[in-house]
């Protein structure tokens, strides 16, 4: 998906979600446990690279002895109402893509520094269908145990998704289905992410 793609995907999400809650706009946050919110999440991950670098990686984890394991993050997400269904706030996107063998490990972590927003489809904040936008300050950190780590310039990227939420009364879990893109010194790396997060 392309960079003007992923940006028109995001807009729409964010002004359908506008109109959506005018609906609400007489209703009473009363009905929510919280003022604030808390978010953190992990689940498995699914990584393109630009070209020769993804053909390159997949080669490896193939060889005998190789070990790769591909894990998403939410960290540090904290969230307030925006009207009675939509949340707003910032949150850490991160996604790491490790290799082992024989004792030797190589790992990129990719980080979105982003604000975000969480609405809710249906008429009952923290339960059902929802969808998720972030959009900010991208970077990847490629660490070795034979090298120093190596930081990239500053990027963008943004995060599409959505899923469904159960209310557990005070906490909500949520389960996502997440696009993420990165552009970072010239290169594009999509991740595709299924998650467990909970907001409290």
């Amino acid at each position: 998906m392309k960079t003007r793609q992923v940006i028109a995907v995001m807009i729409l999400l964010m002004t359908m979600s506008g109109f959506s809650s005018r609906g609400y706009g007489q209703q009473s946050l009363a009905g929510n446990t919280e003022s604030w919110y808390a978010y953190w999440g992990i689940g498995a991950a699914d990584f393109t690279y630009p070209g020769e670098v993804n053909d390159l990686l997949e080669y490896l984890e193939r060889q005998d002895g190789v070990t790769r394991t591909k894990l998403a993050l939410d960290m540090f997400g904290f969230y307030w109402h925006v009207n009675p269904m939509t949340v707003g706030g910032f949150i850490v996107n991160g996604a790491a893509d490790a290799f082992e063998a024989d004792g030797e490990t190589m790992q990129w972590n990719h980080y979105l520094y982003s604000g975000s927003m969480i609405h809710y489809l249906g008429t009952s904040f923290g339960k059902g269908l929802f969808i998720r936008v972030d959009a900010g300050l991208a970077k990847m950190v490629l660490q070795s145990s034979q090298d120093d780590p190596i930081t990239s310039d500053n990027g963008y990227g943004g995060l599409v998704g959505g899923g469904w939420s159960f209310d557990l009364g005070g906490t909500r879990l949520l389960l996502n289905a997440n696009y993420a893109y990165r552009h970072i010194e010239g290169d594009d790396t999509e991740i595709i992410s299924f998650s467990l997060g909970g907001l409290f």
